[in-house]
């Protein structure tokens, strides 16, 4: 940009693009200290008190994900999972009432309050295509948005198989989730899988291209999934008219039902899944129409 009088004639004068990406790096710079810092004095969970700060990881949980948190404190993960979410969010649409529901959703408290690891996923999605090794860290719903571009879909297969030649064949430790003990252990677990297929694939066809839509469709399937693994949705509560962000919330709530109708109550957190895609997915017609 030319400015009168200057002796550079503009030539080494950052543009006002440049400004502006710098204005916000520097902005998100400080949110991510002041989250940090707040990080110090929050509850840091079971999960993480027990065993990610011990080094201590499930044995079917990804063989890289130590290697990450390793070099991470709590503080730190704090800040990365409420950033990214927030982040995620405000892309959809600068509201703060969608932005204030997803935080206080049953799966964004419950993890953050559990200390577990799921905003490195959150983070993961923000960063891709080459965030897939950290949505692959937690892949229970949020491995599903990197069938919406090609690009994210490489770089994550390219990862697996680096991966196995690393780590070996870690993909029989999977294996777990899939016998009848671990269900009797884990009440909380409310995977489909494999019934649910039957409606995951045909949503994931109508999903293509689309991220949320694909996380919400594949929820559907997955062999493995809490309650709060659908944090990494939780910010597409933007992308919805209010009254489906605000039955998607209420919904979020119900696998409390548990403490009342028993176990099997847990399962009310499916309905996530289809309130999720619905909602998205009218949207989303509905805009298409109306810019048509």
């Amino acid at each position: 940009m030319y400015e009168p009088g200057n002796p550079f004639n503009g030539k080494f004068l950052p543009s006002e693009a440049t400004l502006s990406t710098l204005k916000r790096g520097a902005l998100l710079l400080l949110v991510f200290v002041l989250l940090y810092y707040v990080g110090h004095f929050w509850p840091e969970g079971f999960d993480w008190r027990h065993f990610f700060s011990k080094g201590r990881y499930p044995s079917l949980w990804m063989p890289w994900t130590k290697v990450i948190v390793d070099a991470l404190n709590y503080p730190a993960i704090f800040a990365i999972t409420v950033l990214s979410l927030a982040i995620r969010s405000y892309r959809y649409r600068p509201s703060v009432p969608a932005l204030v529901l997803g935080f206080i959703s049953l799966p964004t408290l419950w993890m953050l309050f559990l200390g577990n690891l799921d905003g490195l996923a959150a983070l993961g999605l923000l960063t891709l295509p080459f965030g897939a090794p950290l949505v692959l860290i937690k892949p229970q719903i949020a491995s599903f948005a990197l069938l919406a571009k090609k690009n994210s879909f490489l770089v994550g297969v390219v990862w697996v198989v680096f991966s196995f030649v690393v780590w070996g064949f870690w993909p029989l430790n999977l294996l777990t989730v899939l016998g009848a003990g671990w269900h009797e252990e884990w009440v909380q677990d409310i995977s489909l899988f494999p019934w649910g297929l039957l409606l995951a694939l045909p949503l994931l066809w109508l999903s293509r291209g689309d991220e949320d839509l694909l996380m919400a469709a594949g929820s559907l399937g997955t062999p493995h999934l809490f309650p709060y693994h659908f944090i990494v949705l939780m910010p597409a509560l933007a992308r919805m008219r209010w009254p489906w962000m605000l039955l998607t919330w209420a919904v979020s709530w119900t696998p409390l039902l548990s403490n009342w109708l028993g176990p099997w109550a847990w399962h009310f957190g499916n309905l996530m899944s289809v309130c999720f895609w619905v909602g998205i997915y009218l949207n989303k017609t509905r805009s298409s129409d109306e810019s048509g």
